[in-house]
This record gives C-alpha cells, structure tokens and sequence, in this order.
C-alpha cells in the first residue's frame, strides 16, 4: 500500500450494499469525522447510496444516526408493507415518499460533495451509473433488492439494485476522479443465523418408552410421525401461503434476501480483488440480517469499533486529514 508524504487530491469513500447490515457504515462515516477525514468523492450502492446521498448534501454522520434511529418499528412496518401488487413484495410507494421527504437535493449535481451511485438495468444486466440527474431516482433505483421491492421505471430502463453488478463500487470514485478511496464492504459474512428444525417433544417421549431392544419399531415410529408432522405442516402450508415463516427463523423473505446477498458477497470478493481500494473496512455483519433494521444502533457500533480499528493500523490514515 503506497504510503503518502503529502494529502492526496481527491479522497474517494465508496460505501456498498447491504440493507440493514449497510447501515453499519453510519458508523464508520462517524469515525471519519472524528478524527477529521473529509471525502472530496462519495459513491454508494443500495443503502450505501442512501447513507451516502445524505452525507454528500451535507449531514454529518450523528444526524444521519439520529434520523436512522428516529425510525421506529411502526414506521418501519409502513415502509416496507407487503402488498403483492407488482414485480417485488413491496412495492415501494411509501419507501417513494420517505426519500423524497429525507433526500437532501433534487438533483445530484446540487449536493456538497460530488456523488454517484448505481443500479442495475434488471432487462439485460447493465450497469446504470449516476452522478447527476434526480437524486430521488437514482437512490430509489439503487435500493431496489429484486424480488422484495419494485424496480424503479426510468425511461427504457427498468433498474434494481446496484449490488447485483458493483456493490462495493471503488470503480465509480475512481472514474469521479478519487486519488485514493477508502472502501466499506459489509458482505463479507453472508451468514443466515436460524435455528435447525427441532422435531416435536413426542418423539422424545416414544423413544423413552420403548424399549432399546426394539430398536427397528421405534425408528419405524418415529419415521410414521416424522412424514404424519411433514404432510400436516406442508398442508396448512399450503393453505396460509408460502409467504409465511417456514420456522422461527426463515422466511421466504429471508431465503430470498439471504440468496441475493450470497450472490452479492461473492461479487464483491471478485471486483475488490481487481478494483483494488487503498483502504478496506470490513465490519463483522453476522449478527445483522438484510431485514434487521430493528438492530439499527448495534450495527452502527460495530462500524464504529471497525473502523478505529482500521484507522489504527493504518499509517495512511494520518496524511488524509
């Protein structure tokens, strides 16, 4: 890593996809002001644009908390309303309103700091870049997870989430000019934490009443109940829908959000592996899932806690300020 004398001129801070888990990058931006780093170029991705969109027209890191915090869980359900009325679960009216409500400009050329942000053409796969234009479009177009939130219509365009093509996007501050970027990836543990399917308290009590020696009866037992509980389970299955939790933990939500960000980490391990940032910061996300927004402030110290820890082992950080 080149280690520089003097500041470079443009400083590049690329915040990447991520939902719930990007909100960790608040976090992160804190620290940046603390210890007095200010980006000359923001690029973002998802709720990397988001976050990013409000930093660039000018909040510092402590109002976005606050507004991100602000948010409670009855608004949080408003926002994201399962309707079913189009291509994506939600779709996406009231997410459409709050933007324009928070969003700092009208369009992207009117914020403090340059900024761009991406998404993804979901009929043919390209990449859409923006750095001017309605801010509002770019941003909803960047956030739009497919499958979960309506893509957002643009002319012949019909864009979803940029994570599908560049979620930590490195490139974009290099081609805005970034001498030097620091990069946020928050993908790097594509974990779904749930619970393995526990079978009914009647099975233990067959196993304790048989006797050991009648072992093959038992297994046959257990086998009958076991298909008896399946067919029971996939037949109200059926009937309240395949929307509906498939146990405490997952969801088809869940299944869905938790493919995509698979797809979404391993794509970010290949384009940081050759749109290669000066300074990479990678917060342990395990804890957060894609819908864990109720975990909003725990998510934003684990940015913090990473990024003083970068900041601390890297020597570069001190010629930046």
């Amino acid at each position: 890593m080149e280690i520089f004398k003097n500041k470079p001129k443009k400083i590049g801070l690329a915040l990447g996809s991520g939902a719930a888990k990007g909100i960790s990058q608040i976090g992160i931006l804190k620290v940046l002001d603390e210890i007095g780093i200010k980006p000359d170029i923001i690029a973002g991705t998802s709720m990397g644009a988001l976050i990013g969109s409000l930093y660039a027209g000018g909040m510092n890191a402590r109002e976005i908390q606050e507004l991100t915090l602000g948010i409670d869980k009855k608004e949080i359900r408003k926002l994201f309303k399962v309707t079913l009325d189009g291509p994506g679960f939600i779709n996406g009216q009231f997410i459409d309103e709050y933007l324009d409500e928070i969003l700092p400009s009208k369009n992207i050329q009117d914020l403090k700091t340059p900024f761009g942000c991406c998404a993804c053409n979901i009929l043919d796969g390209r990449e859409i870049i923006f750095s001017k234009g309605s801010l509002s479009d770019a941003v909803r177009a960047s956030i739009s997870i497919p499958g979960i939130l309506t893509p957002h219509k643009l002319g012949d365009l019909t864009l979803v989430d940029g994570g599908l093509v560049n979620p930590v996007p490195v490139s974009i501050c290099r081609q805005m000019g970034a001498d030097f970027v620091i990069a946020v990836n928050v993908l790097n543990t594509p974990c779904l934490k749930n619970k393995v399917y526990d079978f009914p308290d009647r099975v233990r009590e067959i196993r304790d009443k048989v006797d050991l020696n009648k072992a093959d009866k038992l297994n046959e037992k257990i086998k009958l109940f076991i298909t008896k509980e399946i067919e029971t389970f996939e037949l109200t299955a059926k009937r309240i829908g395949s929307l509906l939790n498939l146990n405490d933990e997952i969801s088809i939500l869940n299944i869905i959000s938790q493919t995509y960000l698979i797809g979404e980490s391993n794509l970010s391990k290949f384009r940081l592996s050759t749109d290669k940032p000066d300074i990479l910061v990678e917060p342990n996300m395990r804890g957060v899932r894609h819908f864990d927004f109720d975990k909003a402030y725990e998510a934003i110290l684990i940015g913090e806690k990473e990024m003083w820890k970068v900041s601390a082992q890297n020597k570069n950080m001190s010629n930046l300020k």
